[in-house]
């Protein structure tokens, strides 16, 4: 969802939305949540929500120690810092860093007094998740709820009116009110039925044409997470492994708030499968740990703190996400410090940057203007765009280009963002702003993944396979170097920037990403905002990784 301009933001407040229970809990003066401005431009009211309807929320405290968490972020990466790979435990990164639990008190009673129920704070109180009706989530945070249909694509949704305001006393431990509005709805990018197959990829073509058998190593001993809002079957997993002889490692479901799956997933089962399947295909004994929430902010809150805090995983990848202006800044602030926990604990993340090349906006909003997708934006996560790989005849890396196959299926995500500021080891470059991606691998119809979905054989292609590409050489790297590895960006970049480029990277340098209309980026030697620094040689890059 765009942040937009309130077209109903005058609206009173009638007299009726005061709970006689709220008395104490509004006694100091209001402070207004300036970021959680409501989706509204483009958008027609129709009327009030039902009072009585149930909405999820939630609320995103703030942490502690900003400037030092992020010094610890850069020396965490930094071969020459004494804190080099010394990551933090959950229980050290809470006492450093977070809520404190006077901060976690103090936001629950508010809840308690206000009517919520349902409250589940999350391992590390960085997040509280809650229920209410509107009329009780009107109340609580002074702004009427509306029902709105976005002009430019029909979509129907709810959203708060203005943007929440909260008694000072709490305001200082809230950064963020999440769930006021269902305009943002995750989207997978993951398609089927790929019309132009010139080579569909399988694990013995992945392993030979990226370098990876001569890594001997297999995931042995690595647990890998996967973001998912919907679920899959153990039988198309096992039936992959199968296919391709590979000895597959655990797979287990992890549910998010009351959220599970896989007794009857639904259309994004492809994207689950093909998440696990292609983490399988270069890792197929790694330990995975499919998370599952609701497809909404809250959801997505809930289950990044919730990977944050279990701390079962050291990679994870995600295929699932909202173009920046659909996410509103508030959320994807919430959802960033709930990454930047994880990388602080040794989590390497990996993100699809979307198939709509520089117009990532389109699918969710009707927008062509440029825009990128999170939470590949995040500064603590590795973005991923998209290749087509081309093999000679015994599967051996032939060439790449940038993966472009036009409106009839989609073009590598990349651009810049507009949250997040350019990171330390992307700031020579000409923006202030984060670029994405920061790196690429196949993603096309022409070289689309083989996978067992459904259960059926089948062709999918997008940035949803080279996400967890990625992610499967990072469950190698952990293998090979014996241990998490946190942010990997700063090594990609420090490896672009300097004489092992080529040794590391296949350096892209032909095709662009314009898409709907919209001019994009062109790929070219060395860094672009296509195919980013490129995609791995397994074995030279692995070299490379201290």
């Amino acid at each position: 969802m765009r942040l937009r301009k309130l077209v109903a933001a005058a609206v009173p407040l009638p007299a009726l939305l005061c709970l006689s229970i709220a008395g104490v809990a509004h006694a100091d003066p209001l402070v207004t949540m300036s970021a959680n401005a409501a989706p509204l431009a483009s958008s027609a009211r129709s009327g009030d929500v039902d009072a009585g309807q149930q909405i999820s929320a939630a609320l995103s405290l703030k942490l502690h120690n900003q400037q030092a968490l992020q010094q610890f972020l850069a020396d965490v990466q930094n071969p020459a810092s004494p804190q080099y790979h010394r990551f933090l435990t959950p229980e050290q990164f809470n006492t450093a860093f977070g809520p404190t639990q006077a901060d976690v008190t103090k936001a629950v009673s508010f809840l308690k007094q206000n009517g919520a129920r349902g409250i589940q704070v999350s391992g590390n109180g960085q997040a509280i998740t809650f229920t209410g009706s509107a009329a009780q989530l009107e109340s609580t945070f002074r702004t009427r709820l509306g029902n709105y249909t976005d002009t430019t694509n029909g979509r129907h949704f709810f959203a708060n009116d203005a943007a929440p305001s909260l008694p000072a006393s709490v305001s200082s431990v809230v950064q963020a009110v999440v769930g006021l509005d269902n305009h943002a709805v995750k989207e997978h990018s993951a398609t089927t039925a790929a019309p132009k197959v010139v080579k569909a990829v399988t694990p013995s073509i992945l392993k030979t044409a990226y370098s990876t058998s001569g890594l001997s190593a297999t995931g042995t001993g690595v647990s890998v997470g996967f973001v998912e809002f919907d679920g899959y079957r153990k039988s198309d997993i096992t039936s992959y492994d199968s296919k391709y002889g590979l000895s597959g490692g655990s797979v287990t479901t992890v549910p998010v708030s009351g959220a599970n799956y896989d007794s009857s997933p639904g259309d994004g089962e492809v994207e689950v499968d093909l998440d696990i399947e292609v983490v399988h295909a270069l890792a197929s004994k790694v330990s995975s740990f499919v998370y599952e929430a609701p497809n909404s902010n809250a959801g997505e809150l809930a289950m990044y703190q919730k990977i944050a805090s279990d701390k079962r995983v050291s990679v994870v990848s995600i295929s699932w996400g909202s173009c920046e202006a659909a996410e509103g800044s508030s959320a994807a602030n919430s959802v960033n410090n709930a990454i930047a926990t994880g990388t602080a604990e040794g989590i390497s993340y990996f993100a699809a940057a979307g198939d709509d090349g520089t117009t990532d906006c389109a699918r969710q909003t009707g927008s062509r203007s440029q825009a990128v997708d999170f939470p590949a934006s995040s500064p603590n996560v590795t973005g991923v765009g998209g290749t087509q790989l081309t093999v000679t005849s015994s599967n051996g890396y032939s060439s790449e280009k940038a993966w472009n196959d036009g409106a009839s299926a989609g073009a590598g995500g990349g651009g810049i963002s507009t949250l997040f500021t350019a990171p330390s080891w992307q700031s020579h470059q000409s923006t202030t702003k984060r670029k994405v991606p920061d790196v690429a691998g196949d993603a096309a119809s022409g070289s689309a993944y083989t996978i067992v979905s459904g259960g059926t054989s089948g062709n999918v292609w997008g940035t949803s396979g080279a996400a967890p590409l990625w992610a499967a050489f990072a469950a190698l790297q952990n293998q090979v170097h014996g241990g998490a590895l946190g942010n990997l960006n700063p090594t990609f970049y420090s490896v672009g920037n300097g004489s092992s480029y080529s040794t590391g990277f296949h350096d892209v340098t032909t095709g662009n990403n314009t898409f709907n209309g919209t001019t994009g980026f062109t790929a070219g030697t060395g860094y672009d905002q296509v195919t980013g620094w490129g995609s791995f040689k397994g074995t030279g890059l692995s070299g490379l990784i201290g």
